[in-house]
């Protein structure tokens, strides 16, 4: 018997698919089995031109990411880092504005769970109910994917754990030792394997060291600081910390200064920067050379 053809519903009647169709509607498989606008949604996080990385050691975890830098636009308003509740954090890689837009049902969601159940929602339930959303997604052709990956960190409250987990546009969620997203994922990925393959105690100084060392491993060149955002979680103080960077430049050094951004939607804006402005930590960042002020995010001393 003759395969069956896929058909497509239009105004004057019914079409055997083709190429085109199935490239349009979000809900029409390929004959190869794949949703084309899922493969778009995957195209559309490596199109943003970040790479993202996140480590969970045996008591924190640590996210960091590469930003895009325009001499045009206040870096304080360009972040992938979202503080959902104070125990859980999110890194969105991809479309910034799907990641805004993300982290606001995310903290909805959260919020929502706790005044129901009287208690905060886990970094799992969190990546599970993204997740979950995500894949509606793929059902409906009047909405689209988001076109980020996530990664959601944080400790957990019953568990006393750190946890990380990504979660995609096909509606997938998985926990991770490490994962990165982006770009170069595959080779931050290559390079994180490797480093892992022996499971090796990570404190927390180390967990921060291998999350910088496998960016650096796949960004070449110099950079400076304000290019990248770093969030971390630590057992002993499970507060989510977010560090955007903001620089200062002077005539012999470049002060750098690291912002604790606090989450407004618990603070308001003036208790949140009198808190951040006694967080402030400071390091001194000598010229590279006289004639240029050189970097490096991944220098610890």
């Amino acid at each position: 018997m003759p395969e069956a053809e896929a058909a497509v519903v239009t105004g004057g009647g019914s079409h055997a698919a083709g190429p085109a169709d199935y490239e349009r509607f979000i809900t029409l498989f390929s004959p190869e089995g794949r949703l084309c606008q899922l493969d778009y949604a995957f195209n559309a996080v490596k199109l943003a031109g970040i790479t993202s990385v996140g480590v969970r050691g045996d008591d924190s975890v640590y996210v960091l990411t590469h930003r895009k830098e325009d001499k045009l636009h206040d870096l304080t308003t360009v972040t992938h880092l979202f503080a959902i509740t104070d125990r859980i954090g999110l890194l969105a890689t991809g479309m910034p504005g799907d990641g805004r837009a993300l982290a606001h049902e995310a903290r909805n969601a959260a919020a929502e769970f706790r005044f129901k159940w009287g208690y905060e929602m886990s970094p799992r339930m969190l990546a599970q109910w993204i997740a979950d959303r995500a894949q509606i997604r793929t059902q409906h052709a009047q909405i689209r994917p988001y076109g980020v990956v996530s990664m959601i960190f944080g400790i957990d409250e019953e568990k006393g754990t750190p946890e990380l987990f990504t979660c995609d546009p096909a509606g997938q969620f998985f926990g991770h030792k490490a994962a990165s997203a982006g770009l170069k994922d595959r080779e931050v990925m290559n390079f994180l394997e490797e480093r892992m393959k022996s499971n090796p105690s990570l404190s927390s100084d180390s967990t921060k060291a291998l999350a910088k060392l496998a960016l650096k491993h796949v960004l070449q060149g110099d950079f400076y600081a304000r290019e990248f955002e770093l969030g971390f979680i630590k057992k002993g103080d499970p507060t989510v910390t977010l560090h955007p960077v903001k620089f200062m430049r002077t005539r012999r050094n470049c002060i750098l200064l690291l912002m604790w951004n606090l989450s407004q939607r618990y603070f308001p804006y003036e208790v949140g920067r009198k808190a951040a402005e006694e967080e402030i930590s400071v390091e001194l960042c000598h010229r590279k050379s006289p004639s240029t002020l050189m970097i490096s995010p991944f220098n610890d001393t």
